[in-house]
């Protein structure tokens, strides 16, 4: 659906609701006047819309948040393309003020924050001469502007907040600034970094606020699937609550979701395909970020969909039996992911091999590897995740080809296999000109299970804790969620498919590292667990260089050489 139609509209109109005769004093006969607009519903919803695309720009889930950000601090990928030397040293935990990739998750992250503050400004213009009947309308588009800039909020705190808080410690530490409102001149530019306490219950206080407003309110017309529901503002304020280890409110929160929502865990056959544009808005999804092919370039807030799959696009095998990109290929599942799954069935070229053709593939592999996926000796989330080199295939223009080690990995004996989730299953990127439509499940019900798993460790219930972090390891093996199972975890230590000491003794940690591979979500836990020296010794590199983690710094990221230089308010987070 065409959500984004007038977004161009949108970005004149906050351009110019942002300044003052003070800033510009040249007319524009062709803007509409900010003295007349918004006035109606109409308008609000057409200030709403741009707020919402403004979480698929360029430096959010149009292309930057993965590929450009978590993915590369948490080792999700390692790196086939060695042309860029930021993006190495992000990888290697070593991100730099300058970082061009930072400078473009900063400013749209921002310009999120901006543009709900601009619609809440809107509304409370509207609200005074709006009817009774237009004042409903009015209070859920308030509700929604208030859960997007919490939204916009989490990802600057949990990025740039100079640490999480951890057993009741570190909420004196620097956050990022709290801006309620569209500045009008300079000065207003100018703010110092409130607390992380300060920007955790800004957080929550505008998601009780969207609470208060949207109820449980939920969408029916094709038209408003991209909003978000009443159950989503609880969902995400549950999943801060654990965050903040307020375990208390969390409890309240996801007990209520799991149980009075309607939401539930969906079959492992719709569950293997919903991140690649199919079963979209099912019964497992909570908070779903709405997009589509766009055949335009892709990647902004302009364009419908994403170019998330153009950089982590599959490689393929060409005419000539070697591999080809199917798109921009930049990065790959970092080979130690592979045998994090479980996988220890030996490598597809036998040793000393010393060209990637398909003609020198070990068969033998392919018949071990076919077997461990039937009989599931391997965790089945692997294949979800990631495509096979030599066993799995994609489409290209309308034919299948296998996939291939991937394009430009040198080292042969790497386990240099492609992304599955958030790639087109139906061709390549190209093929869509760059664009991807695949929706992104922000918050399902498999996260709602294990946090609320992880909030009953703390409050007292290990054996309900184990069966909600079982209902999720049963679905990953085609199991009833509800039934026990012989793939059951006996205990909290039992032992999962992963040979290190950080994940092999520990469901909860396991189970929320394997479900959501390639989702964005394993490098918040990595920070709010503190395990990045763990992590870091389990990686131990990229092909750019060693992986170097300082858990003195690496847990928030530097601010922006540009927002330095901009705001004499702002210090830099310590280390950089």
């Amino acid at each position: 659906m065409n959500i984004f139609l007038k977004l161009s509209l949108f970005a004149l109109l906050v351009s110019f609701a942002s300044c003052k005769d003070s800033f510009v004093d040249v007319d524009n006969p062709t803007a509409i006047s900010t003295s007349s607009y918004p006035a109606t519903v109409s308008d609000l919803e057409q200030l709403l819309t741009g707020v919402y695309g403004t979480q698929h720009a360029t430096g959010i889930f149009g292309r930057a948040i993965g590929p450009y950000s978590t993915y590369l601090w948490d080792h999700t990928t390692d790196l086939s393309w060695q042309g860029s030397p930021n993006w190495i040293q992000m990888g290697q935990n070593n991100a730099l003020p300058s970082d061009a990739f930072l400078l473009q998750i900063w400013p749209d992250l921002w310009r999120g924050v901006q543009r709900c503050n601009t619609l809440l400004a809107g509304v409370e213009r509207v609200s005074k001469t709006a009817s009774a009947t237009d004042l409903v309308s009015v209070n859920l588009i308030k509700g929604q502007a208030l859960y997007l800039r919490a939204w916009y909020y989490y990802y600057l705190t949990t990025f740039w907040g100079e640490t999480f808080i951890v057993d009741g410690a570190g909420g004196d530490k620097m956050g990022v600034p709290i801006v309620t409102a569209v500045a009008d001149n300079l000065a207003a530019t100018q703010v110092p970094r409130a607390t992380v306490k300060q920007n955790w219950d800004f957080i929550i206080a505008d998601l009780k606020a969207a609470e208060t407003l949207l109820g449980t309110q939920t969408w029916t017309a094709a038209t408003d699937k991209h909003k978000v529901t009443g159950w989503g503002v609880k969902g995400f304020l549950g999943k801060v609550y654990v965050f903040t280890q307020d375990w208390a409110n969390a409890k309240t929160y996801l007990s209520n979701v799991i149980a009075s929502s309607g939401k539930s865990l969906v079959s492992f056959d719709v569950y293997k395909n919903m991140f690649n544009g199919q079963n979209e808005f099912n019964s497992e999804s909570v908070v779903e970020l709405n997009l589509n092919v766009d055949l335009t370039y892709g990647g902004v807030d302009l364009s419908m969909g994403s170019m998330i799959g153009t950089l982590i696009a599959p490689s393929y095998v060409g005419p000539t039996g070697t591999p080809i990109a199917s798109a921009w290929s930049n990065v790959f599942p970092h080979a130690k992911n592979i045998a994090r799954f479980g996988f220890n069935q030996g490598h597809y070229f036998p040793q000393g091999t010393t060209s990637a053709n398909i003609a020198n593939v070990d068969q033998s592999y392919i018949a071990k590897s076919v077997a461990a996926r039937a009989n599931k000796t391997v965790d089945p989330r692997l294949w979800v995740a990631c495509l096979q080199p030599y066993v799995d295939s994609m489409v290209v223009a309308g034919a299948k080809k296998p996939i291939s080690h991937y394009l430009d990995v040198t080292e042969i004996d790497m386990e240099a296999w492609s992304f599955r989730k958030y790639i087109n299953l139906a061709g390549t990127e190209l093929e869509v000109n760059r664009s991807n439509g695949a929706n992104i499940l922000w918050l399902r019900m498999a996260d709602i299970y294990l946090l609320y798993a992880e909030t009953l460790t703390h409050t007292g219930d290990n054996a309900m804790a184990l069966e909600y972090i079982n209902k999720v390891h049963r679905r990953a093996y085609s199991l009833p969620a509800d039934t026990p199972s012989a793939v059951d975890y006996k205990s909290l230590t039992d032992v999962t498919k992963a040979p290190d000491d950080g994940l092999k003794n520990n469901p909860l940690r396991y189970e929320r590292w394997a479900e959501f591979f390639g989702e964005f979500n394993w490098w918040f836990d990595v920070c709010r667990w503190k395990i990045g020296p763990q992590e870091a010794a389990y990686y131990q590199k990229i092909r750019g260089g060693t992986i170097q983690f300082d858990p003195a710094t690496d847990y928030a990221q530097p601010i922006p050489i540009n927002e330095i230089t901009a705001n004499a308010s702002m210090k830099q987070n310590p280390g950089y």
